[in-house]
């Protein structure tokens, strides 16, 4: 999907003709044509229905719309802070995203970035949300990417992101990969792999009301040393969705459930970076829902 062709369907769907459209967005009608028709090869179906003279929506143009309004906002204010800096300039951003979350959308904002901003220099930390926000109140970093804790500072304006939702996380061939749902209770003796105290600990909050208390193993400070210690077969792990990975599986409980809210955050007050403020415009204009497990 290029954004030429995102541009000629919004003006499309304001205008619900071709000719008018095609004016607007200062092309030929039959090249608007051919980037709507492509659109709707990527879609997978019709985005716009003819019905004589009267043109409209169809419901897959109707459910895209907003996604795509969003994508190109995010693309236009990105752009805007490029021509307002020179070539020659360093434009630094330090982000610190929670070792727990994994998402395409962050990845797509930060190339974004990098294509659109000239000088664009990133220091990416990962950690724990606590360790985050402390290094942002320090002025170490500039923005955090966090699952939102329950005492986070007052000094802090948060943007929420998603919520995602916590999984156990199997190896492959593990006995309960690919069967139905399973209880919390029924998985009482399965050994655990912990990580940052923080899965883990809801685990515990969770089986307590069941009376048991959840077999914790081994731990790893790192998300990809938990998921490698998932593979080798040293347990399991209850953590946010990972990436789609042939080697793992994860599946949710039939009974309990953890969803929590991912946000993105900054110290109030603060002047923001002409890279920060990017990524905030950026990360609010976007949807991140598709992030979400």
């Amino acid at each position: 999907m290029e954004m030429h062709q995102v541009r000629y369907f919004l003006a499309m769907a304001r205008l619900l003709n071709f000719t008018r459209a095609a004016e607007e967005s200062n092309v030929s009608q039959p090249s608007l044509t051919r980037a709507i028709q492509k659109l709707e090869d990527e879609f997978g179906g019709e985005l716009f229905r003819r019905e004589r003279s009267h043109t409209h929506l169809t419901s897959l143009g109707r459910q895209m719309l907003p996604h795509l309004t969003r994508t190109f906002e995010a693309a236009q204010a990105t752009m805007a802070f490029a021509k307002g800096i020179g070539r020659a300039g360093v434009v630094p951003l330090a982000l610190g995203v929670d070792a727990a979350i994994e998402s395409d959308t962050l990845d797509r904002i930060l190339e974004e970035l990098a294509d659109c901003l000239p000088g664009f220099e990133l220091s990416l930390s990962s950690g724990s949300p606590g360790d985050l926000i402390e290094a942002a109140m320090n002025g170490t970093l500039d923005l955090v990417v966090i699952e939102l804790p329950d005492d986070a500072p007052d000094r802090f304006d948060v943007w929420p992101l998603f919520d995602h939702s916590y999984h156990m996380v199997t190896r492959a061939g593990h006995p309960l990969a690919g069967g139905a749902m399973p209880s919390l209770l029924s998985v009482r003796d399965e050994s655990w792999i912990d990580h940052e105290g923080n899965g883990c600990a809801r685990l515990k909050t969770l089986a307590a009301p069941h009376g048991f208390v959840p077999i914790v193993r081994h731990s790893a400070t790192d998300m990809a040393q938990v998921k490698q210690l998932v593979i080798s077969g040293l347990g399991s792990a209850f953590i946010p969705r990972p990436r789609d990975d042939e080697r793992l599986c994860a599946f949710t409980f039939a009974d309990v459930e953890v969803r929590r809210d991912v946000v993105l955050g900054a110290v109030a007050g603060r002047k923001r970076s002409i890279a920060a403020d990017a990524f905030v415009r950026a990360s609010r204009a976007r949807s991140w829902a598709a992030a979400a497990a």
